[in-house]
Protein backbone atom coordinates (compact mmCIF):
# COMPACT_ATOMS: atom_id res chain seq x y z
CA UNK A 1 0.00 0.00 0.00
CA UNK A 2 1.03 3.63 -1.02
CA UNK A 3 1.18 5.94 2.38
CA UNK A 4 1.52 9.70 2.19
CA UNK A 5 4.08 11.07 4.36
CA UNK A 6 2.99 12.79 7.21
CA UNK A 7 4.00 16.65 7.64
CA UNK A 8 5.70 16.75 10.95
CA UNK A 9 7.77 14.44 13.34
CA UNK A 10 6.32 11.36 14.15
CA UNK A 11 6.73 10.38 17.83
CA UNK A 12 6.05 7.90 20.35
CA UNK A 13 2.28 9.04 22.01
CA UNK A 14 2.62 8.01 24.92
CA UNK A 15 2.81 11.36 26.58
CA UNK A 16 -0.85 12.00 25.26
CA UNK A 17 -2.13 8.73 26.72
CA UNK A 18 -5.52 9.81 28.74
CA UNK A 19 -4.18 6.94 31.41
CA UNK A 20 -7.29 6.67 33.42
CA UNK A 21 -8.99 5.99 30.43
CA UNK A 22 -6.85 3.34 28.80
CA UNK A 23 -8.01 -0.35 29.32
CA UNK A 24 -8.17 -3.78 28.36
CA UNK A 25 -11.11 -6.49 28.66
CA UNK A 26 -9.83 -10.23 29.60
CA UNK A 27 -6.91 -8.78 31.06
CA UNK A 28 -5.31 -11.17 33.39
CA UNK A 29 -4.99 -9.14 37.10
CA UNK A 30 -1.62 -9.99 37.79
CA UNK A 31 -0.17 -8.79 34.24
CA UNK A 32 -2.05 -5.86 32.88
CA UNK A 33 -2.15 -3.72 30.40
CA UNK A 34 -0.25 -1.30 32.27
CA UNK A 35 2.93 -3.65 31.66
CA UNK A 36 2.72 -2.95 27.82
CA UNK A 37 1.94 0.56 27.62
CA UNK A 38 3.75 2.45 30.25
CA UNK A 39 7.49 3.05 30.86
CA UNK A 40 9.57 1.68 32.15
CA UNK A 41 7.54 -1.11 32.30
CA UNK A 42 6.93 -1.54 28.97
CA UNK A 43 10.82 -1.77 28.06
CA UNK A 44 10.96 -5.13 30.36
CA UNK A 45 10.54 -8.23 28.58
CA UNK A 46 9.46 -9.79 31.36
CA UNK A 47 6.55 -7.46 32.44
CA UNK A 48 4.09 -8.22 30.08
CA UNK A 49 -0.10 -7.79 29.15
CA UNK A 50 -1.35 -10.98 29.04
CA UNK A 51 -4.75 -12.41 28.45
CA UNK A 52 -7.20 -13.65 31.12
CA UNK A 53 -9.57 -16.71 29.99
CA UNK A 54 -8.72 -17.30 26.69
CA UNK A 55 -6.76 -15.38 23.38
CA UNK A 56 -8.30 -12.53 23.07
CA UNK A 57 -7.64 -8.86 24.41
CA UNK A 58 -9.68 -5.78 23.52
CA UNK A 59 -7.56 -2.87 24.62
CA UNK A 60 -8.56 0.76 24.56
CA UNK A 61 -6.67 3.77 24.28
CA UNK A 62 -7.84 7.20 25.14
CA UNK A 63 -5.71 10.09 23.70
CA UNK A 64 -5.54 13.65 25.66
CA UNK A 65 -6.16 15.52 22.23
CA UNK A 66 -6.84 14.45 18.84
CA UNK A 67 -4.02 12.58 17.08
CA UNK A 68 -3.16 11.51 13.88
CA UNK A 69 -2.02 7.78 13.78
CA UNK A 70 1.34 6.61 11.59
CA UNK A 71 1.60 3.01 13.29
CA UNK A 72 1.27 0.71 16.19
CA UNK A 73 3.85 -1.55 17.37
CA UNK A 74 2.84 -4.78 19.16
CA UNK A 75 5.65 -6.59 20.51
CA UNK A 76 6.17 -10.08 22.21
CA UNK A 77 9.21 -11.33 24.07
CA UNK A 78 11.32 -13.84 22.13
CA UNK A 79 10.20 -16.59 24.12
CA UNK A 80 6.51 -16.06 24.15
CA UNK A 81 6.63 -15.30 20.37
CA UNK A 82 4.64 -18.13 19.65
CA UNK A 83 1.51 -16.39 22.14
CA UNK A 84 2.02 -13.00 20.15
CA UNK A 85 -1.16 -11.84 18.30
CA UNK A 86 -1.33 -13.29 14.41
CA UNK A 87 -3.66 -10.59 13.68
CA UNK A 88 -4.98 -7.10 15.28
CA UNK A 89 -8.44 -5.44 14.28
CA UNK A 90 -8.63 -1.45 14.74
CA UNK A 91 -11.25 0.92 15.50
CA UNK A 92 -10.87 4.10 15.49
CA UNK A 93 -13.47 6.87 18.03
CA UNK A 94 -15.23 3.71 19.24
CA UNK A 95 -14.73 3.56 22.61
CA UNK A 96 -17.84 1.37 23.93
CA UNK A 97 -16.59 -1.80 21.47
CA UNK A 98 -16.55 -4.81 23.22
CA UNK A 99 -16.37 -8.65 22.60
CA UNK A 100 -19.83 -8.72 21.48
CA UNK A 101 -19.59 -5.63 18.75
CA UNK A 102 -16.45 -6.45 17.46
CA UNK A 103 -18.38 -9.43 14.56
CA UNK A 104 -20.71 -6.12 13.56
CA UNK A 105 -18.79 -3.04 14.22
CA UNK A 106 -17.26 -2.03 11.06
CA UNK A 107 -12.81 -1.70 11.79
CA UNK A 108 -10.98 1.03 10.31
CA UNK A 109 -8.45 -1.49 9.09
CA UNK A 110 -7.07 -5.25 9.81
CA UNK A 111 -3.62 -6.26 10.09
CA UNK A 112 -2.07 -10.00 10.06
CA UNK A 113 1.16 -9.66 12.14
CA UNK A 114 4.36 -11.04 11.15
CA UNK A 115 6.96 -12.79 13.84
CA UNK A 116 8.70 -9.48 12.43
CA UNK A 117 6.09 -7.15 14.27
CA UNK A 118 6.25 -9.14 17.50
CA UNK A 119 9.82 -8.62 17.36
CA UNK A 120 9.34 -5.08 17.41
CA UNK A 121 8.92 -3.92 13.79
CA UNK A 122 5.91 -1.01 13.37
CA UNK A 123 2.63 -2.29 11.52
CA UNK A 124 1.75 1.22 9.31
CA UNK A 125 -1.88 1.62 8.85
CA UNK A 126 -4.06 3.28 6.30
CA UNK A 127 -3.28 7.00 6.68
CA UNK A 128 -6.80 8.01 5.43
CA UNK A 129 -8.70 6.08 8.27
CA UNK A 130 -6.45 7.43 11.37
CA UNK A 131 -6.60 11.27 10.94
CA UNK A 132 -8.50 12.81 13.53
CA UNK A 133 -8.44 9.83 16.40
CA UNK A 134 -9.66 10.54 19.70
CA UNK A 135 -9.31 6.64 21.06
CA UNK A 136 -7.96 3.95 19.19
CA UNK A 137 -9.33 0.29 19.90
CA UNK A 138 -7.43 -2.93 19.31
CA UNK A 139 -9.09 -6.39 19.29
CA UNK A 140 -6.72 -9.28 19.48
CA UNK A 141 -8.97 -12.31 18.30
CA UNK A 142 -6.59 -15.00 18.32
CA UNK A 143 -2.74 -15.96 18.56
CA UNK A 144 0.22 -17.61 16.92
CA UNK A 145 -0.97 -20.74 18.36
CA UNK A 146 -3.93 -21.21 16.64
CA UNK A 147 -5.77 -22.16 19.84
CA UNK A 148 -8.27 -20.08 21.65
CA UNK A 149 -7.51 -20.83 25.13
CA UNK A 150 -4.25 -20.09 25.15
CA UNK A 151 -3.14 -16.69 26.44
CA UNK A 152 -2.17 -13.84 24.73
CA UNK A 153 0.95 -12.14 25.60
CA UNK A 154 2.36 -8.36 24.68
CA UNK A 155 5.53 -6.43 26.33
CA UNK A 156 4.73 -3.25 24.25
CA UNK A 157 1.73 -1.66 22.74
CA UNK A 158 3.59 1.31 21.09
CA UNK A 159 1.10 3.91 18.78
CA UNK A 160 3.18 6.01 16.76
CA UNK A 161 1.93 9.48 14.81
CA UNK A 162 1.11 12.77 15.37
CA UNK A 163 -0.46 14.93 18.07
CA UNK A 164 -2.81 17.50 15.99
CA UNK A 165 -0.67 20.75 17.34
CA UNK A 166 -2.92 22.08 19.76
CA UNK A 167 -5.92 21.33 17.26
CA UNK A 168 -9.22 20.12 19.70
CA UNK A 169 -6.89 20.14 22.88
CA UNK A 170 -7.21 22.05 25.75
CA UNK A 171 -5.13 25.14 26.53
CA UNK A 172 -2.88 24.89 29.15
CA UNK A 173 -3.76 26.90 32.61
CA UNK A 174 -0.41 28.87 31.59
CA UNK A 175 -1.47 29.49 28.33
CA UNK A 176 -5.10 30.24 29.47
CA UNK A 177 -3.05 33.05 32.07
CA UNK A 178 -0.54 34.35 29.44
CA UNK A 179 -3.11 34.91 26.87
CA UNK A 180 -5.29 36.86 29.50
CA UNK A 181 -2.55 38.73 30.53
CA UNK A 182 -1.89 39.91 27.17
CA UNK A 183 -5.38 41.03 26.45
CA UNK A 184 -5.23 43.08 29.61
CA UNK A 185 -1.79 45.18 28.55
CA UNK A 186 -3.23 45.32 24.75
CA UNK A 187 -6.95 46.96 25.18
CA UNK A 188 -9.01 47.20 21.98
Amino acid sequence: PTHKPMAGKIEDLVGVFEKTQCECLNASDKKPLANAIFSPAREDAAAVLESDCDAQLLIHITFQQIVKIHSIILETPEASRGQGPDKVVLYVNKPTIDFASTSSEKPSQEVAITPENLAGKPIELKFTAFQNVSTISMFVPSNATGDEDEMTILSKIAVLGLTTAGEGSKPSLEQQKAAAAGDWLNPK
